[in-house]
């Protein structure tokens, strides 16, 4: 009864909702000319730039210069400033960058791989967001070393690293600056191909030596957020080339395992990338292969749900921002396993952003599927900030199918409030494990929540019912048949002048019911964080769980010592408590280290000491190295060793080499030991991989 009430109500609400989809784009007052937001003409050039980090092209000293950075703890313009330029052509986009640093010999520079967050380097983000929607954007980072970082976010403002591109960045360190040079093409952007445009961009400074952060468009609440960007000008881009910026990736792979038979195995496919309109691009590949992608990191934690892991293949990268779209995944790209095909189209176009993807092959979820899937995400903005979106997905197999059918939005109410909702219905019909009954029926989703948001204060709460049963195979739903209401609050502070340099404190409550009105899960939580000048931080948490029919209960105290410089930092933690009636104490420690500048190496170990209902005593722990080596920038080495209490569990070992120019050699090794001999095995894969542009 109670799930039919919801589908009603999930009915009326998305006929309500998709209403919206329909409105023009509504205006803002962000586009107010005489708002406060700071501008930068980019200048239109036909010369050529020699991107070597030195700013010497004319062109340079005409262009207009942004500054005043201000720095987050304190609101006051930074004391170290930043100068920012800003070209293009009809090709590219130029951005040149000026550090000042009246103590450069201090100067943080270490980081010589590509696509690695630079722990302990100074650096700096552009942001821009090409299309002006305020909801998303493309990141390009530099540290002092020409380092390149890429990445891109979408209206869930979830950072997408795995996004990348091709472009060109160089660096040059003076006594007084550093200075960098951009060259982007514009092909590795989704923009409109019109004159008199202005889009969003953003700056970001991390100074090391002074710890301090400084944006060049500064907002206390939510500084990363794009719809506080500042504004791009000048931008005539109507007689740009659209370069379709074709790959085409053709390779050849052997793999040859060692379990008791030794047995080898060749493979051949490839995939195609292009463009189809300034601001649409597109993949295809067939029998893609993913076995040169970095392993899973083990854990030994304590859930009674399903564990999430990111996406790292690289097919699914463009556009996978758009796809999260509330508290609850309706697509999780990690259900396709072996896939035999797959083709994916995303962009924005008459103002709508979507993503399309289809994918033939294996999938999994509980049960293993085959055969075909689709999933389309469309979203629309409304006004300055606001959007709503659909969701549709389809999936035949030779078990049955399974189809998802949803309406979301985020709804700005003013600069502090915000509404998000998300209702979802779900059609199974497939075959189970033989022997047991067939799946076949309709469940619903409904998600609400209001959220108030100006620094130093967040406050949500929200509404959740999931029925009985929605859990569809292309989703990640941690839990079904609940219906409750949750609390959220959040208390951070930032100073540059008093004794910490900042400090948050949490607290957070949960109730559910099932469809029977029986209480299945009741959680309360508190966190309590302060980071010192010196770079100690400090967290103690507790939580207090009810998760039918268990009483779950833990106390933990983290600290971390200088967690920006490698050879003195330092990760401890302690917790206790009792999980499923087992009681338990657990350490854990990490250490990172860079032996050299090409090293770095990060150790991680975890301990827990349990003590059952019955009497008995287990010990389970994880042991676990990552590191890096590069030989050049085209030559590079990752391995991670992962022990545990149940004997070796996985060692892998990954050797990339560029050989030639654009041509790739991939050497791999996995090795996997369990205890009692079940999975047991070893691997050498080689993958040769020539991309033609």
């Amino acid at each position: 009864m109670r799930a039919a009430v919801l589908g009603s109500r999930i009915f009326w609400y998305m006929l309500s909702a998709f209403s919206l989809l329909a409105f023009p784009r509504l205006g803002s007052a962000h586009d107010d000319p005489n708002a406060a937001i700071p501008a930068l003409r980019a200048l239109k050039v036909d010369a050529p730039l020699v991107v070597d980090g030195i700013l010497d092209e004319s062109f340079w000293t005409e262009a207009m210069v942004g500054t005043d950075f201000v720095d987050t703890r304190s609101g006051l313009p930074a004391d170290q400033q930043t100068a920012v330029r800003m070209a293009y052509t009809r090709t590219h986009l130029y951005i040149a960058v000026e550090c000042f640093d009246d103590r450069i010999e201090e100067l943080h520079a270490t980081e010589l791989r590509e696509d690695r967050f630079f722990r302990g380097d100074d650096w700096v983000e552009v942001h821009l967001d090409a299309m002006h929607t305020h909801n998303a954007k493309y990141a390009f980072f530099s540290n002092p070393l020409g380092t390149r970082v890429d990445a891109a976010e979408g209206p869930s403002a979830q950072f997408n690293t795995s996004w990348s591109v091709e472009w060109d960045l160089a660096a040059k360190i003076y006594e007084d600056r550093w200075t960098f040079e951009m060259s982007i093409p514009l092909a590795a952007l989704n923009y409109r191909q019109e004159d008199g445009q202005t889009w969003g961009i953003n700056f970001t400074r991390n100074l090391v030596r002074t710890d301090v952060t400084s944006f060049w468009s500064f907002n206390e609440t939510d500084y990363f957020k794009p719809h506080n960007f500042g504004h791009l000008t000048g931008l005539d881009l109507a007689d740009t080339e659209l370069n379709r910026n074709l790959e085409v990736t053709p390779y050849v792979t052997s793999r040859s395992d060692f379990n008791g038979e030794n047995n080898t195995e060749l493979e051949t496919g490839g995939d195609v990338n292009f463009r189809l309109t300034p601001s649409i691009t597109s993949s295809w590949t067939v029998n893609p292969d993913f076995a040169q992608v970095e392993a899973d990191a083990d854990t030994i934690e304590l859930r009674d749900t399903e564990r999430f892991l990111p996406e790292k293949r690289l097919f699914f990268r463009e556009g996978e921002e758009l796809f999260n779209s509330g508290r609850d995944r309706l697509y999780y790209s990690r259900r396709f396993t072996d896939i035999d095909a797959g083709a994916r189209v995303s962009g924005e176009s008459n103002g709508y952003k979507f993503a399309v993807i289809d994918v033939y092959g294996d999938t999994v979820h509980d049960d293993a599927y085959y055969g075909n899937s689709s999933v389309v995400r469309l979203l629309r903005n409304v006004g300055e900030k606001s959007s709503v979106g659909l969701h549709l997905s389809n999936s035949d197999f030779k078990e049955g199918h399974s189809r998802v059918y949803a309406n979301d939005g985020t709804l700005y109410l003013n600069d502090d409030w915000r509404f998000h909702y998300q209702v979802a219905g779900a059609d199974d019909q497939l075959e189970r494990d033989p022997g047991e009954e067939d799946k076949d029926r309709q469940d619903y989703y409904g998600y609400s929540s209001i959220t108030y948001e100006k620094y130093p204060w967040e406050f949500s709460v929200d509404y959740r019912g999931i029925s009985e049963e929605f859990n569809p195979v292309l989703g990640f739903i941690r839990r079904q048949d609940i219906f409750g209401p949750s609390f959220r609050s959040i208390y951070r502070v930032r100073s540059s002048e008093k004794w910490y340099k900042s400090m948050f404190a949490h607290f957070g409550a949960q109730y559910y019911q099932d469809g029977d009105h029986n209480a299945s899960l009741r959680d309360y939580s508190g966190d309590l964080g302060v980071t010192l000048r010196n770079d100690m931080e400090f967290r103690l948490g507790y939580d207090d769980d009810f998760h039918r029919p268990y009483n779950n209960r833990r106390t933990a105290l983290n600290v971390t010592l200088d967690e920006s410089d490698y050879w003195r930092s330092m990760d401890l933690g302690w917790a206790f408590g009792v999980f499923e009636e087992t009681e338990y104490d657990e350490l854990v420690f990490g250490k990172r280290l860079k032996p050299i500048d090409r090293w770095p190496i990060r150790y991680e170990y975890v301990v827990r000491f349990e003590e059952e209902p019955d009497g008995d005593e287990d010990t389970i722990w994880l042991n676990r190295v990552v590191f890096d080596y590069f030989f050049s920038d085209l030559m590079w080495i990752k391995s991670a060793i992962q022990h545990r209490s149940t004997e070796v569990h996985n060692i892998s070992v990954i050797y990339g080499w560029e050989f030639i120019k654009d041509a790739h050699l991939y050497l791999v090794y996995n090795g996997i030991r369990e205890e009692d001999d079940t999975e047991t095995g070893h691997s050498i894969f080689v993958k040769l991989a020539y991309t033609l542009r």
